[in-house]
């Protein structure tokens, strides 16, 4: 390797695209799956809580699922919000100034929980793009991109992938640790930067 390529920034992963999931039904079975395989393990005591009736507690507009999670050995809780948005009977769009979301990978059909990295309290005022998420060595982002036919309101927001909930529940749980704990790693990083 050349002085001048050990110099040269490394090039930017480009984001993950994944479509999001806007069905009720649809968020409410991933939502429920996720927080199941989460249930299930010994440091994520916030997801053994008993779930309201119907998990899709209605909201204004809309329905929302939350989970607050701060597993053992992690240094701040971290806030799930999925909200969708009523607009009509058989259009519930996904509302992104909620945090989390659920992705279907369009390459594969794969489902993802999903994060995003725009948190005021814990990184600053704006949302982190793929170079800054990649200078704070952040896993690969993800972007959700609706079809043509819709807006898409996500502002350039990026996706941190919290775990595929298409793998085994010891996987998730596992995936969803790793995350949380990068979460906070870029999280501090950025907060220090802003400052």
């Amino acid at each position: 390797m050349t002085a001048a390529q050990a110099e040269a920034p490394a090039a930017v992963a480009a984001p993950i695209e994944l479509s999001p999931v806007e069905n009720r039904t649809e968020v409410r079975n991933h939502f429920r799956r996720w927080r199941k395989a989460l249930a299930a393990d010994a440091r994520f005591p916030a997801a053994r809580r008993p779930e309201p009736e119907d998990e899709a507690e209605a909201v204004k507009d809309g329905f929302q699922w939350k989970l607050t999670l701060r597993p053992a050995g992690q240094a701040a809780a971290l806030d799930f919000s999925i909200r969708l948005l009523e607009k009509s009977a058989s259009y519930t769009p996904l509302d992104r100034n909620n945090q989390a979301a659920i992705g279907r990978d369009r390459a594969d059909g794969r489902f993802y929980i999903l994060r995003q990295w725009y948190d005021t309290k814990r990184i600053g005022s704006r949302a982190l793009n793929a170079e800054a998420l990649a200078g704070y060595d952040a896993p690969r982002p993800a972007d959700l991109l609706h079809a043509e036919s819709k807006p898409n309101a996500g502002r350039g927001r990026l996706y941190l992938v919290v775990a595929c909930l298409d793998d085994t529940d010891e996987a998730i749980a596992e995936q969803t640790h790793a995350a949380l704990g990068a979460f906070h790693r870029v999280a501090k990083a950025a907060r220090a930067d802003f400052i």
